[in-house]
């Protein structure tokens, strides 16, 4: 039995007009079905209509729309829609639904529990957009009466309609969830920026990207330098409640998933999406048990994220080395505290000793200040050795602080850094020397990030006579050194230099490079 077509006379392109209106008020597949259903349902006696959105990569109907569904559909968030196989979805997965057709055995409908409003068959029309399969449109009225070829044509107009506007939806809801993401990831870059400890910056942003982000799991990796395979350092599921939507795959099962070796965050894994972090030893590793499920969007969130990892490492690595930094010098300053102030008071007690031993004439008496004597003059020594101790150099050695100043510079603006230092080194500096050079390499490399274009320095420290000497030579685009202000910074360096009885040489012109060599005196000792 077929349905009348009382709307054969009507107006079928003024129909469509108003329905193409409609669809371009609409931004889910929800809203689509009830902006179309009360449009056909004068015309076609519907009484509901939904639709399934299609992902070709993952062989599943990923989102479903509805309105006017009978409560033994719409139970349970609508969930006899998204769970199970269905005559509608084979056919058109396998290429078989090639236009508007009458589905006359609906294992939805005749599975489904409760009032299902008389519905009995339903119209499924494939929805397209540039040959692109987007999904399929169904729609159904009560009683047992089937769809005319005229009613599916034009149901098939109107699927061309509803076609633009679900993927229209689709791509806004990228959209949208692309900003989401991103907002999410800016505030957690704020987050780290205020831990210190890497571990934790580690695991604090596996968590955040699956809770907030919703990805199935994330590992942060460490790639071992023998074997090559990876070590998992933090690795993080997310929970599922057991609420969430499963759509049911078309795949064919016997299409392999991801090897067992590479199955290294979730039993099931069948897809896996991996990231390096910038200049850093690890990887962030998404998997997922679902095929095919990331996409060029994914790839670009993992990228940003491990961007944000790699600035808060860095982050906390500056604050390790600053804390380090000012540990030193509050031992030094000290140090010179204690030798300018107790030191000398010491020594003065001292010389006032050897006084009154000489002008008390008794015996009892002197001996008891040479006694005393002996006390300060052991307290002095200790005293030599405690400030000794303390204006010791960083147990790094010179070598070590010039590589963890120079490690991150390097790989960050793509700069190739050649530095040879030798061994024993530390046997030829004073403290004083130490520190001086360091900040040389300091502002040296400074300048040639600001100002130089360099892709190529060198840093070479070596000895001739009682000399030291520290040559700093870059590709960059030199500059004319009579021209040089403050700013640059090479009067400082200067200063620094002549202090400790040494001397700057600084040879550079535009367009040849710079060369930058000091030469210190040999510390005595």
């Amino acid at each position: 039995m077929k349905h009348t077509e009382p709307w054969m006379g009507a107006d079928q392109i003024g129909l469509l007009k108003d329905i193409a209106e409609a669809l371009n008020g609409t931004y889910d597949i929800s809203s689509a079905m009830a902006a179309i259903l009360p449009r056909l349902s004068e015309v076609l006696g519907l009484q509901t209509a939904w639709a399934f959105r299609y992902d070709s990569k993952r062989g599943s109907f990923v989102e479903v729309g509805a309105s006017g569904l009978p409560p033994a559909l719409a139970y349970d968030n609508a969930a006899a829609l998204k769970s199970s196989w269905c005559e509608c979805q084979e056919r058109f997965v396998k290429g078989r639904l090639k236009t508007a057709a009458n589905i006359v055995r609906c294992s939805r409908l005749r599975d489904a529990v409760g009032e299902k409003h008389n519905l009995v068959f339903h119209a499924s029309i494939p929805l397209r957009a540039k040959e692109k399969p987007l999904g399929i449109l169904n729609v159904a009225a009560a009683g047992e009466s089937v769809f005319t070829r005229n009613a599916l044509d034009l149901l098939r107009a109107v699927g061309y309609q509803v076609a633009v506007a679900i993927d229209r939806s689709r791509m806004l809801s990228a959209a949208q969830q692309y900003s989401r993401q991103l907002q999410s990831l800016a505030g957690l870059a704020i987050d780290l920026a205020t831990i210190t400890d890497p571990e934790r910056i580690l695991t604090t942003a596996a968590e955040r990207l699956v809770d907030t982000l919703g990805f199935d799991a994330c590992g942060i990796m460490r790639r071992e330098e023998v074997s090559r395979d990876y070590e998992v350092v933090v690795k993080v599921v997310r929970r599922h409640t057991g609420q969430e939507d499963s759509m049911y795959s078309y795949l064919d099962p016997s299409q392999p998933s991801l090897p067992f070796r590479e199955q290294l965050l979730l039993p099931s894994a069948q897809s896996v999406i991996m990231q390096p972090v910038p200049h850093t030893e690890y990887w962030v590793r998404l998997e997922s048990d679902t095929r095919a499920a990331f996409d060029q969007t994914d790839e670009n969130i993992v990228m940003v994220f491990c961007g944000h990892i790699a600035a808060a490492l860095e982050n906390a690595r500056l604050h390790a080395q600053s804390l380090q930094d000012v540990k030193w010098r509050e031992r030094r300053q000290v140090a010179a505290d204690l030798h300018d102030s107790v030191s000398q008071r010491l020594f003065s007690a001292q010389l006032l000793l050897r006084t009154l031993a000489v002008k008390i004439p008794d015996q009892s008496a002197t001996n008891l200040v040479h006694q005393i004597q002996d006390l300060v003059h052991t307290s002095q020594q200790e005293l030599r050795d405690l400030v000794n101790t303390l204006r010791s150099k960083d147990p790094r050695g010179f070598a070590k602080r010039i590589w963890d100043r120079l490690e991150p510079l390097g790989p960050e603006l793509g700069i190739d850094v050649d530095c040879k230092i030798p061994l024993d080194v530390d046997q030829w500096l004073s403290l004083e020397q130490d520190d001086a050079l360091c900040n040389i390499v300091d502002e040296a490399m400074q300048n040639v990030l600001k100002h130089s274009g360099a892709t190529k320095v060198n840093i070479l420290v070596g000895r001739h006579q009682n000399r030291i000497m520290v040559t700093i030579s870059d590709n960059g685009i030199g500059f004319n050194l009579d021209g040089v202000t403050r700013g640059l910074g090479l009067y400082s360096m200067q200063d620094r230099i002549r202090a400790l009885g040494g001397t700057l040489y600084i040879e550079t012109a535009p367009g040849q490079g710079t060369i930058l060599r000091t030469v210190l005196p040999l510390s005595e000792g």
